[in-house]
C-alpha cells in the first residue's frame, strides 16, 4: 500500500486541480479552501511539501504522479464504499473505478491518501479499521457518470460481537457471518455485482 499525507487544504487544491469540486463520501466543507484567491498560498504549500515542482515553462508545475493517479481514482470512481464506526464516530472512504482502488481517511487537520491492491485489499482495510470500533457499519454505493453524487446502494452492519449482517439476499454466504475479511470482500464483490458492475478478484 503506498500512502501519502496530506492537509486537508493541500487535498482541497489536487482535487481541483483534478476539475472536481468534491469527493462523494467526505463532506463538501473540506474543499472549500481551493479557489483562486487562496491559489498562490496553496502552490507555495504544496511546493514546500514536494507534491508540485516548477516545470521548464515558467509558472508551470509538475505534480507527483502516482498521488494525483491515486487520487484520479477518487475524482472518478464507479463505486465509493464507506466504512463508519457507530461506536467511535470515525469513518473512512475507499473509491473504485477500473480495479484500482483509492483509500481517503480524514481526520481533523489530515488526510491520509491511499493507493490498495485491489478489492482484498480493501477489504482488510475495512475489517482492520472496524475491528475495535463496532458497533459499525459498510456501504457501497454506485457513483453516478459526473462523479459528484451516487445513485444507489446495499448495506452491511457488524454488530459489537462481529458478525456482520446485510438485509439484501445473497451478498454474504449465510445469513450470519464472522468479521472478517474474506466476508467483507464477498460482501463488497455482491454489492458492487448487485448494482450492476461484476468485480474481478484481487
Amino acid at each position: 500500500m503506498k500512502a501519502y499525507t496530506l492537509e486537508i487544504d493541500e487535498l482541497a487544491a489536487l482535487v481541483g486541480f483534478l476539475n472536481a469540486k468534491k469527493l462523494v463520501g467526505l463532506d463538501e466543507k473540506l474543499f472549500l479552501a481551493f479557489s483562486e484567491e487562496n491559489l498562490p498560498h496553496l502552490v507555495a504549500k504544496l511546493h514546500a511539501h514536494g507534491w508540485l515542482h516548477p516545470a521548464e515553462r515558467p509558472g508551470t508545475w509538475h505534480m507527483n504522479e502516482d498521488l494525483m493517479q491515486t487520487l484520479a481514482t477518487a475524482v472518478s470512481p464507479h463505486f465509493a464504499v464507506l466504512a463508519r464506526s457507530k461506536a467511535h464516530g470515525k469513518s473512512a472512504v475507499f473509491y473504485e473505478a477500473d480495479h484500482e482502488v483509492t483509500q481517503i481517511v480524514v481526520t481533523d487537520d489530515r488526510a491520509v491518501v491511499a493507493s490498495l491492491d485491489g478489492i482484498d485489499a480493501l477489504a482488510s482495510e475495512v475489517t482492520d479499521f472496524l475491528r475495535d470500533a463496532r458497533p459499525g457499519e459498510v456501504g457501497v454505493a454506485r457513483v453516478n457518470a459526473r462523479g459528484d453524487g451516487m445513485e444507489a446502494g446495499r448495506h452491511a452492519v457488524v454488530d459489537e460481537s462481529g458478525l456482520l449482517r446485510t438485509k439484501t439476499p445473497g451478498l454474504l454466504p449465510a445469513s450470519e457471518n464472522a468479521w472478517t475479511a474474506e466476508n467483507v470482500a464477498a460482501f463488497v464483490r455482491g454489492a458492487m455485482a448487485d448494482l450492476g458492475v461484476a468485480v474481478a478478484k484481487g
